[in-house]
C-alpha cells in the first residue's frame, strides 16, 4: 500500500504556520505523514508547529537542505514536496496515488494558482503551468511528488541555495516523463507584493536565464536572497558555523532518556499510561531541543542515556552531536559529559540541563552563561522539588557529584555542600519546575504557547 509523506521546510513561519498546518490535519487522519523542516527559526514557529505534525527536525537553512533531511526520516514510500504557503487540493494523496498505482518510478507535480483571481495572476500562473508542461520542469510552488525509490536512486535534491528545483527536475526528466496533476494547488501572493508583481516575474526570469548559462548557484542566491551568507564550506553540514553563536567558547550539553517505552516519565504512567507518557517525554524533548536551536546561544550537544542511533534522537540532533552518557550514576554521567566537553580545545564554560523542565527560554540559559564567564565558577539553576535543573561549570570536578543521594530533595542541598568544601564560588539562579507529578501537567497549560 502506498504511504504519502509530506515534506515541508520552513523558517520564521510563526504568522501563517498553524492556519497551513490544520489544513493538512485531515490528511493526516488518511495516514499521510506530516515531517517537518525547521532551518533554524527564531521566532515561535518550531513551538506552534510541533503539535501538528508527525515529525519534526532541524537543519541547516536552506531548501534542498531542508527537503533531504526530511526525506531522510520520512517513512512513506512517496514523497511531496510542498511550501508552508501552499494550500493542496482536497484529497491530494488519491490523486497522486491514481497516477502512480504500482509503478515505482513516477514523479511529477500540480497545476498552480494564486490565491488573487485577479486576471493579471491568472495569467502568471497559467504561464507557469504552460512552461512547466513544454520544459517538464517544474517550480517548488507547484509541490513535486516524487516515488521513494526514484528520488533514492537519483540521490535528492543537489544541495545548491537556489534552483533546486530546476536542477532535481532535469536529473528527473532523464528517467521519465513527468505526471501533471490538473487539479491545482493554491498558492500565496506574499512574495509578488512584497516585490511588484512585474519586478517579480522579470527578477525570476533573470535568474533562470543566469543559471542556464552558467551563473553559480551561490552567486543566484545571494541576489535572490539579500542577507544571503553561505554559512559553511560543506553544503552538507547542518550546523552553524561558531561565528553565528552569541557564545562559541561555551557548550550546552542537554541531557535525554532513550524513548523507550515504559522507562520515560513512569511517575506519571498511573494517570496517563505508557503510551502517553512516552509521547509527553519526545514533546518536551522537542521543545527544548528547537529551542537551543533558534536562539543560536551556544553550539548544543545532546547526550543520551541509550541507543544514540535511535531515529528519534537523529530527529533533533545531527549524529556527530549526539553523545552515550557514561557512568553508574546520573553524577558521574554529569561530570563525565562536562569533562570531555570542557577538554575540548577553545571550550572554557559548559552548562548541563535537562529535557523535562519547560520553564527554560533564551533569558535564562543566557543569564547561566554569563555567571560563568563573569565572576563564578558554578551556576546552578534550582529546582522546586530540591534538585536543579541546571548545572554550569568553567572546569571539570568530579567531586561536585561525589555522595549526592539522586532522586531525592536533597540534591542541591548535598551539591552546595560539596561546592564549599572545594572553596569555589557559585551563584543561584532563580528556582524553576520540572515535569515529574501529576501536578505539574496542569502547569504546562499556562505556557506560551500552551504545551499540548
Amino acid at each position: 500500500m502506498k504511504k504519502l509523506s509530506i515534506i515541508i521546510p520552513v523558517l520564521n513561519e510563526q504568522k501563517c504556520i498553524v492556519a497551513r498546518l490544520n489544513a493538512l490535519q485531515k490528511l493526516r487522519e488518511a495516514k499521510c505523514e506530516i515531517v517537518l523542516v525547521d532551518g533554524g527559526s527564531d521566532d515561535q514557529t518550531v513551538d506552534l508547529a510541533i503539535p501538528l505534525v508527525d515529525k519534526f527536525v532541524h537543519s541547516s537553512p536552506g531548501r534542498a537542505v531542508q527537503m533531504n533531511r526530511g526525506a531522510e526520516l520520512a517513512t512513506g514510500n512517496i514523497f511531496l514536496f510542498l511550501h508552508i504557503d501552499t494550500v493542496l487540493p482536497k484529497s491530494a494523496n488519491e490523486l497522486i496515488a491514481n497516477l502512480i498505482a504500482e509503478r515505482s518510478s513516477v514523479w511529477g507535480w500540480f497545476d498552480l494558482q494564486f490565491d488573487n483571481s485577479s486576471l493579471l495572476f491568472k495569467l502568471i500562473s497559467g504561464s507557469m503551468n504552460i512552461r512547466a508542461a513544454f520544459t517538464q520542469v517544474c517550480t517548488g510552488d507547484q509541490t513535486m511528488f516524487i516515488t521513494r525509490s526514484l528520488f533514492e536512486s537519483i540521490q535528492g535534491f543537489p544541495e545548491i541555495p537556489l534552483m533546486e528545483d530546476v536542477a532535481i527536475s532535469k536529473l528527473l526528466r532523464r528517467n521519465s516523463k513527468p505526471k501533471r496533476v490538473s487539479t491545482k494547488v493554491t498558492t500565496s501572493i506574499r512574495r509578488w507584493e512584497q516585490n511588484g508583481v512585474i519586478k517579480t516575474v522579470l527578477f525570476m526570469w533573470w535568474l533562470r536565464l543566469l543559471y542556464f548559462i552558467g551563473t553559480s548557484p551561490i552567486e543566484l542566491a545571494r541576489r535572490y536572497y539579500p542577507n544571503f551568507v553561505k554559512q559553511c564550506d560543506k553544503a552538507d553540514s547542518p550546523v552553524p558555523s561558531e561565528a553565528t553563536f552569541r557564545y562559541p567558547n561555551a557548550r550546552i550539553l542537554l541531557f535525554a532518556r532513550a524513548p523507550f517505552l515504559g522507562q520515560v516519565k513512569t511517575r506519571l504512567e498511573p494517570l496517563l499510561g505508557s503510551e502517553k507518557s512516552l509521547e509527553l517525554h519526545r514533546a518536551m524533548s522537542l521543545r527544548i531541543a528547537g529551542l537551543l536551536s533558534s536562539i543560536k546561544l551556544a553550539p548544543w550537544q545532546l547526550w543520551v542515556s541509550a541507543d544514540e542511533s535511535n531515529e528519534f534522537f537523529l530527529s533533533i540532533c545531527n549524529r556527530e552531536d549526539i553523545h552515550l552518557q557514561i557512568g553508574s550514576s546520573l553524577g558521574e554521567k554529569i561530570a563525565g559529559s562536562m569533562q570531555e566537553a570542557l577538554l575540548k580545545p577553545g571550550v572554557n564554560g559548559v552548562i548541563v540541563i535537562g529535557s523535562d523542565c519547560p520553564g527554560f527560554d533564551e533569558a535564562y540559559l543566557e543569564s547561566a552563561i554569563k555567571q560563568l564567564y563573569e565572576c563564578h565558577d558554578i551556576v546552578l539553576g534550582p529546582a522546586e522539588d530540591g534538585g536543579y535543573v541546571l548545572i554550569g561549570m568553567k572546569a571539570p570536578n568530579p567531586t561536585v557529584f561525589k555522595g549526592v543521594e539522586w532522586g531525592t530533595d536533597r540534591v542541591l542541598e548535598q551539591t552546595i555542600t560539596n561546592i564549599d568544601s572545594l572553596n569555589l564560588s557559585y551563584v543561584l539562579l532563580e528556582p524553576l519546575w520540572d515535569v515529574d507529578r501529576p501536578e505539574d501537567l496542569d502547569r504546562l497549560q499556562n505556557l506560551d504557547p500552551p504545551f499540548r
